[in-house]
């Protein structure tokens, strides 16, 4: 199940790079294009197949683990509520970011600023970038 976990957000992440690219070389219509195509993929992917596919797979055959031999029914129960409790939070936190996007997408189409809400530091004043101007 890990490697199904890693490669939903290895494939996720190729957009968001992608948009981060283009917003740094100040492409308009590249970042909004990148931007559009990394919401959808991180919707797909994290929002939908993780929770409702991964998630609901890893609770509904947990038990397999032990039933197999892979690990003692003891070692199951003594972990499976903490490996629960951890891909909840990162669904959690993929919500929070996502809507982050939202937030960024709406500053970029509506007032045609792009900057990264993720790496604004409490205290610190946000400075905007209009993106294709310098």
């Amino acid at each position: 199940m890990g490697s199904m976990v890693f490669m939903v957000h290895d494939v996720s992440d190729i957009p968001v790079d992608l948009s981060k690219l283009a917003n740094f070389m100040k492409w308009k219509i590249s970042t909004i294009i990148c931007f559009a195509t990394m919401v959808i993929v991180w919707a797909m992917t994290r929002l939908g197949i993780l929770p409702f596919v991964i998630f609901k797979g890893i609770i509904d055959h947990s038990e397999l683990a032990y039933t197999t031999g892979s690990c003692t029914k003891q070692f199951h129960d003594m972990y499976v509520l903490i490996f629960y409790g951890l891909l909840s939070a990162i669904i959690a936190l993929h919500l929070v970011w996502f809507t982050m996007f939202i937030k960024m997408g709406y500053l970029l189409i509506n007032k045609g600023e792009a900057h990264d809400l993720s790496e604004h530091k409490k205290g610190e004043e946000q400075s905007s970038v209009p993106v294709g101007k310098k």
